[in-house]
């Protein structure tokens, strides 16, 4: 999300971590931004680490977001006869902002989606490029 996208029609966030970088249990992540004229924020704690096979994380506080709330995701990798595979999930609260209110749950069912195939995807783009450079 530090890329424009589609999705968010070319608004942005901006990632601030703590020392831990998100990459410990208990580091934060902090994410800032806009979209069409709305200031965005979220903070999120890591809840589980098992590097390379799982990772968790959840909101903390109240989430200024338009179409989702709070969330909990996750990302498994498990390994399959020929290769692995990546189980990525999302439990959320529809949003609590007059516009996501007003907009209902189906753009949250869209964002959500958004969110696991993205994060599917760049799983596999990550194990490719491992890959292709013998990690």
């Amino acid at each position: 999300m530090d890329r424009p996208t589609l999705m968010m029609l070319g608004g942005t966030m901006e990632y601030e971590v703590d020392e831990g970088k998100g990459e410990t249990v208990g580091s934060i992540i902090r994410m800032r931004g806009s979209f069409l004229g709305n200031r965005l924020f979220v903070e999120e704690i890591v809840t589980e680490r098992e590097p390379p096979w799982r990772k968790s994380w959840q909101t903390l506080g109240r989430p200024k977001l338009l179409v989702i709330d709070s969330y909990h995701m996750d990302f498994a990798i498990k390994p399959i006869s020929e290769g692995s595979r990546v189980v990525v999930k999302i439990q959320y609260s529809y949003s609590r902002s007059p516009l996501g209110s007003w907009l209902g749950p189906l753009p949250a069912r869209a964002y959500a989606k958004w969110c696991v195939a993205k994060m599917t995807s760049e799983a596999g783009n990550h194990f490719a490029q491992s890959r292709r450079n013998g990690d």
